[in-house]
């Protein structure tokens, strides 16, 4: 070999090393995170001595291979390859201390022509702060024909609007409606952070409600977040409604059985209505409309899917109109929530 060869494959492989380092310094921080997050270790104590002892373990390595010796490294990726594995063969086990909101799965109930359908445990509580209310769950009977339209909501927190959460609401003929609201399953005292999601703390609920509880909780209780709820009417037709109330109803069925992780990140509230949507051809909830959902107002508003009665109407003030919060924060028990929450060419 030359002395350039030489030099070439040395210098390759000095690049290499430095780009295999650079890329396990976040993983290991990655896998620190994945002992750290999820309760299957145990507790607070165990789980902090695992990750102390990975992380020391992980230091020591990404030290010792400073001096260049490449097998070390692999050694490095060969074990956060296994914590990945175990990770993802984690499975969501449905049993823990749940929050009271989030302690029932609705049950659907479909007639034998699948034309109506009941439906247990509809969320009702009635909320003197986010901590205070009292439980109260429904049980309704609602026919698919009987659906006139349906609603997108988008809730912001603290004004960050590439993120939000995201809800669908079915309106009935008999002026009923109902809230279909994908949420993380919460233990008991605890409250949602990003982090844990990303690593398998979380499972997935499918949660149904009436406007009084899962928007007015939003709008009235949780100020200290100063949540923005945005409400607008959708051009979806009737028949596709009924379609997406069904399917979700079915899926929440099998949540109730076989749970599902929840992800902030890859399955949250609008990328797990994927599956569903995409049945029907739409592509609304991909990869990066998922993690900036708070965004895809802006992009129903441009493609026509949000319905709108003033058609010069800017975007701007488009929003601006179906703002929640304007109609109803002051008001403390409105007599009539669900058409308050409306413009007034809305409610016509």
């Amino acid at each position: 070999m030359s002395g350039c060869e030489h030099l070439f494959w040395a210098r390759a492989g000095k690049f290499c090393f430095w780009l295999l380092w650079i890329i396990e310094v976040p993983l290991a921080v990655w896998c620190c995170g994945a002992i750290w997050y999820p309760h299957w270790l145990g507790g607070e104590v165990v789980r902090g001595i695992a990750m102390a002892f990975f992380a020391t373990a992980m230091l020591t390595i990404l030290i010792a291979s400073l001096k260049q010796h490449c097998w070390i490294l692999a050694g490095l990726l060969l074990s956060a390859g296994v914590i990945v594995c175990w990770l993802t063969l984690l499975h969501p086990t449905g049993i823990f201390d749940c929050d009271p909101p989030f302690a029932k799965f609705p049950v659907a109930h479909f007639s034998a022509d699948e034309s109506e359908v009941t439906i247990e445990n509809i969320r009702d509580f009635h909320y003197r702060s986010e901590k205070d209310y009292d439980i109260r769950y429904r049980t309704e009977t609602y026919r698919f024909d009987e659906i006139k339209s349906m609603d997108y909501s988008i809730t912001h927190w603290n004004g960050s609007e590439p993120f939000g959460h995201i809800m669908l609401v079915f309106n009935f003929n008999d002026g009923r409606h109902l809230v279909f609201s994908p949420e993380a399953r919460m233990e008991r005292g605890k409250l949602y952070e990003i982090l844990p999601g990303i690593f398998r703390r979380y499972e997935l609920i499918f949660i149904f409600a009436t406007e009084q509880d899962a928007i007015k909780l939003r709008t009235h209780h949780r100020k200290y977040e100063q949540e923005e709820v945005l409400l607008y009417p959708t051009n979806t037709q009737p028949e596709v409604a009924a379609y997406l109330l069904k399917d979700f109803l079915r899926r929440s069925n099998r949540l109730a059985q076989c749970p599902e992780f929840y992800n902030g990140i890859t399955y949250n509230c609008l990328s797990c209505m994927a599956p569903t949507a995409e049945k029907l051809g739409f592509d609304f909830c991909s990869t990066w409309r998922g993690i900036f959902n708070g965004y895809s107002d802006r992009t129903g508003y441009y493609t026509g899917w949000l319905k709108r009665s003033r058609p010069d109407e800017s975007y701007a003030d488009y929003r601006r109109r179906h703002t929640v919060n304007q109609y109803v924060e002051n008001l403390e028990d409105p007599p009539d929530f669900s058409a308050l929450i409306r413009p007034d060419d809305v409610r016509k």
